[in-house]
């Protein structure tokens, strides 16, 4: 890594007496993690099947699993992810570690709820709802929100992808969501320091300073009192930061407990000491930095009557970027029905100019007019088939442009 450790970031972790501050920052210097994440819907015979499955249905190789996410797997080295049509097509994902434990999370401590609204509030660029969404029985609604514009169309394109039909995808204030109580479960992974980032994007070592601290720590306080004012009595609140300081997590998380009466509930997850928190830190685990704590609200949890209706009320507010799967990206949703259109299975080469929205040529015997294009069995979208081309329907603002 070229740049240093920011000086009084070392100077705090060094300070600290909980945990191995040299250990710390020489794990910080060493090469970051590199995994994947299966859809739980589109890869679920992979997973039933084994890691060998899984490995011949992503086209990566020795893969090892994630200790605390059935669906995750370590990668030995990065790989060109973008040359992987199914990774556009939602069957897999590109994700840290550490981030898949709210997979297990919702999955665990969900158990048993009737279905109703979730909530992701800082959701970009889509890997924790993603892992929300597979932990999720049908029946559930996601809403994922982005405050930031173009974050929040890199948000949409993911969800799209991953496929889950009963998703919203806004983009809005987090204040928003605060004006009535009807989520059963609130995430926030909010803006933060990012120092457990610093391994992986040189630009977290730049930006750090104690001011940025002390900066992010009072916007995270201002986005959890909406996130409480959102939460249905007997909720869950999942809070989370890629960062290690105390300021921003256990201030944070002993605020939301002594300023709001959330009651925290003990985590406990292979790899990982248990806790009323979970610290995922380089140097112990096979991870990036990553502070989460749960906690619920006091009160015995009822889905209002009315949730369809004020959630409507609610997302008048907001701006709404995608409702469900839109029929013209169809083809990725979980529900798609592959009888209800002709398929044409195509080769890895076919399926790269595909998502470089290029137009295509189909075997002769293709049939004509809409079309869906599928690699491996997975679709990709729509193509309209004319004969001597295929006019491409992927959307030109998702096209790959490094080839």
């Amino acid at each position: 890594m070229e740049k240093e450790l920011p000086e009084g970031f070392r100077e705090n972790v060094m300070g600290r007496g909980d945990i191995d501050g040299a250990s710390l920052l020489a794990a910080l210097d060493g090469p970051a993690t590199t995994s994947v994440k299966i859809n739980r819907r589109k890869g679920a015979s992979a997973l039933a099947a084994g890691i060998n499955a899984v490995e011949e249905l992503t086209g990566y190789e020795g893969l090892e699993p994630v200790p605390w996410c059935g669906s995750g797997f370590y990668l030995p080295e990065r790989r060109p992810f973008t040359l992987n049509p199914l990774m556009h097509g939602g069957v897999f994902y590109v994700q840290e570690p550490a981030s898949m434990i709210y997979e297990s999370i919702v999955a665990r401590h969900a158990a048993g709820m009737p279905p109703g609204l979730a909530l992701d509030m800082c959701a970009a660029p889509g890997g924790k709802s993603t892992s929300i969404i597979n932990a999720l029985p049908d029946g559930w609604r996601l809403v994922a929100n982005e405050f930031v514009p173009s974050r929040a169309a890199v948000l949409r394109e993911n969800l799209i992808k991953w496929g889950y039909p009963d998703i919203t995808v806004t983009n809005a204030d987090t204040a928003a969501f605060a004006r009535t109580p009807l989520f059963s479960i609130v995430a926030v992974d909010a803006p933060c320091s990012g120092e457990g980032m610093m391994r992986k994007e040189p630009v977290a070592r730049t930006q750090w300073s104690p001011a940025l601290v002390r900066q992010c720590a009072a916007l995270q306080k201002n986005i959890l009192a909406n996130a409480v004012d959102a939460l249905l009595p007997g909720g869950l609140l999942i809070y989370s930061t890629c960062t290690f300081n105390t300021t921003e997590n256990d201030d944070n998380l002993q605020w939301l407990i002594d300023s709001h009466g959330l009651e925290p509930v003990e985590l406990a997850v292979p790899g990982v000491a248990a806790g009323t928190a979970l610290r995922f830190m380089p140097h112990i685990t096979r991870a990036e930095g990553l502070f989460v704590a749960l906690l619920r609200k006091p009160g015995a949890l009822q889905t209002p009557k009315k949730s369809v209706k004020n959630l409507e009320r609610i997302l008048k507010g907001c701006r709404i970027l995608a409702d469900g799967i839109p029929e013209e990206l169809a083809p990725f949703a979980t529900d798609f029905d592959m009888n209800k259109y002709p398929v044409a299975d195509i080769t890895l080469e076919t399926a790269l100019d595909y998502l470089r929205h290029n137009a295509l040529r189909l075997p002769d015997d293709a049939p004509r007019g809409l079309t869906v294009v599928a690699y491996k069995g997975h679709p990709l979208g729509f193509v309209k088939n004319i004969g001597n081309r295929a006019n491409n329907m992927y959307p030109k603002e998702w096209r790959i442009r490094n080839l």
